[in-house]
């Protein structure tokens, strides 16, 4: 969520709308250090699964961890291949 604007966006309540909060079973806050040994691990060609075991983590919060380091070119290997 971007808040540079110093606000938090809120979704406007409607009778004919409803609204689903993806991505609430996850932990989505990363120490720093952990962050980096991630980072460095990917793009030292360690699997995604294998990062996540390591960690204790899901697969999923490694995922979405890897993609935000990618949004802040800190990721040197390629990142949505798949083998």
């Amino acid at each position: 969520m971007n808040t540079a604007a110093g606000h938090i966006p809120l979704l406007k309540q409607s009778r004919s709308r409803d609204y689903v909060f993806i991505l609430e079973d996850l932990e989505l806050a990363f120490p720093v250090e952990q962050l980096e040994l991630i980072t460095n691990q990917w793009n030292a060609g360690m699997e995604l699964e294998d990062i996540a075991k390591w960690h204790k983590r899901k697969a999923e919060e490694v995922f979405l961890a890897l993609f935000h380091q990618a949004m802040e070119n800190k990721v040197t290997r390629a990142f949505a291949y798949r083998r």
